[in-house]
């Protein structure tokens, strides 16, 4: 590449959206493309620039480009040119030539050679965001990529005014740092004067190595037209990468980013943990305060319940029984917080005795979002946003309860399934019957308010020395969870990380701190796989190595 006088558009714009659709199986061969190893975008370093300019450009006006393709191997031509001869081969015909013939496509669509091939050349498209540069769409365009046919003429009369003003803007865009339309495709654009006119080029695809590279190959199953993530790494409380992959939601084509909220899921916890101990620090309660001042309503037998402490509850030493494992299924609606007590009311049984053994409890921290709405006299929600949102400057978190207030730049969660086309792939699976409980896993949150809430950890801005050591002790060792920790109040400690995961329906999250390094790493996914725990591991180690 270097020989080419090719750069990787991403050593420009590291965050430029990219669907490199020859990179994957979603184009009109149907298959990845010959050369293409790496979803990556090359571009001639005048042509790079170029579009750089054009995208800090659009960003003023709230708009963004999405990139399908850049340089393309010369081998990657060939092929397309194998699979127009191929007449058997018509499976992706309705979606990108449904009033051609594969011969009408030679010479006109399809040709022996590309001016892709000389890096002077790029496809793509317009995203309009909002008023905070997030939730960015697509701009309907009236084609997709790489449809053949003549609605697909920049200046179509097939196309609506609308669809063609689009179009426009697109092209007065890129015509502004020189780059000319193709005038039968609207998405390709060459800038002229191309650098090397007279040159083909036939070196692959692949990613360069660098650190951000090796970033983007770990997030590259989050990539292009599936449920995304965000990505957050904080080195000497600075943001060295925070970048959305994907889509926030797939049925709209949002793009997932910064600002991209995600249910939390157990994460949550440590926000539980944090108000709890906000109210100790008031005066409104003890850490070491019997459970049932708060709640006297909990099971009087086995008489072991009287003993379990606020302590004990943080640490997932109560020996309550999860209330998922008392909800008889389907669940009609959805459980709340005051549900969760009102199935432990009924229960005359435990665990364990309090304090004797370590059990994950899912219960323990939905009775202490009660205890805080009890002790401070707010409802949970507005507890966190008067006593942490808001002095953090988070405002895109919330504990999300149905019917108040929305979810900001809201992801939505999914599933996998075994459809083929990316939206028939997936199905949106955001909400289960335990989706409504808060104390345990309701809050949403983005990287962007999750690096308020990382600096907060480092001094007493919110919590004090004595609350935040108490946070992060080491207090019970972590059995039967597949690793080697102990456990603080909603962290985990492992050697010399803090962390804690959530894992819900549609949603899969991590956060990672070494704090002794001054380095967090934070991934937060709308999608049930991966698990991302191991990446944000491999993440970290890619800076722990300075």
């Amino acid at each position: 590449m270097d020989e080419a006088g090719l750069v990787d558009i991403r050593t420009l714009v590291p965050d430029l959206s990219q669907e490199i659709r020859y990179a994957g199986s979603h184009n009109f061969v149907g298959v990845p493309i010959d050369g293409y190893l790496a979803p990556r975008c090359w571009l001639k370093r005048e042509t790079a620039q170029a579009l750089a300019r054009v995208e800090a450009s659009l960003r003023k006006q709230h708009q963004r480009l999405r990139v399908y393709d850049c340089y393309r191997p010369a081998r990657a031509v060939a092929q397309f040119v194998r699979w127009m001869d191929d007449a058997a081969d018509t499976r992706t015909k309705a979606e990108f030539y449904p009033d051609l013939d594969k011969p009408q496509l030679r010479g006109v669509y399809i040709a022996p050679v590309s001016g892709h091939s000389r890096g002077g050349t790029v496809d793509l498209t317009l995203l309009q965001c909002d008023a905070q540069g997030a939730a960015c769409t697509p701009l309907d365009m009236g084609t997709a990529f790489d449809f053949f046919g003549t609605l697909a003429n920049t200046d179509s009369p097939e196309a609506s005014p609308a669809q063609r003003a689009n179009r426009h803007r697109l092209r007065d865009a890129m015509a502004a740092e020189g780059f000319a339309n193709l005038p039968e495709e609207w998405w390709h654009f060459r800038l002229d004067p191309e650098p090397s006119p007279d040159r083909y080029y036939d070196v692959p695809v692949t990613a360069p190595p660098t650190r951000d590279a090796a970033i983007d190959a770990l997030m590259q199953r989050y990539e292009g037209e599936a449920p995304g993530a965000s990505l957050l790494v904080l080195k000497d409380g600075a943001a060295v990468v925070a970048r959305g992959y994907g889509r926030a939601d797939l049925a709209r084509d949002i793009e997932a980013g910064p600002a991209t909220a995600y249910r939390l899921a157990s994460i949550s916890k440590q926000f539980t943990a944090a108000a709890i101990l906000l109210l100790a620090q008031d005066g409104r309660l003890s850490i070491d305060d019997p459970a049932r001042k708060w709640l006297p309503t909990l099971p009087t037998l086995p008489d072991a319940a009287a003993a379990i402490t606020l302590r004990q509850l943080l640490t997932h030493t109560s020996g309550l029984v999860d209330y998922e494992d008392l909800m008889q299924e389907p669940y009609d609606g959805q459980i709340r917080d005051a549900g969760v007590l009102a199935l432990l009311e009924k229960e005359n049984r435990l665990y364990f005795a309090p304090g004797s053994a370590y059990r994950y409890s899912n219960s323990g921290y939905a009775l202490l979002a009660l205890v805080v709405e009890r002790a401070s006299g707010m409802a949970y929600p507005d507890f966190l946003r008067s006593r942490i949102f808001q002095p953090l400057g988070m405002q895109g978190s919330l504990a999300y309860v149905a019917g108040g207030p929305e979810v900001p730049h809201r992801a939505f969660g999914h599933s996998e399934t075994s459809g083929a086309a990316p939206v028939e792939r997936w199905q949106r699976t955001d909400q289960s019957s335990t989706s409504a409980v808060l104390g345990d896993g309701g809050i949403y949150s983005s990287i962007d308010d999750l690096a308020r809430w990382d600096a907060a950890l480092y001094d007493d801005r919110l919590l004090s020395d004595a609350s935040r050591a108490l946070a992060f002790a080491p207090h019970v060792k972590v059995v039967g969870e597949g690793f080697d920790a102990h456990y603080g109040f909603g962290w985990r400690i492992t050697g010399d990380t803090r962390w804690h995961s959530g894992e819900t329906i549609g949603f899969r999250n991590v956060i990672v701190r070494w704090p002794a390094r001054q380095l967090t790493v934070v991934l937060l996914t709308n999608r049930n796989d991966p698990e991302p725990y191991r990446t944000a591991l491999e993440i970290g180690a890619l800076f722990l190595r300075d």
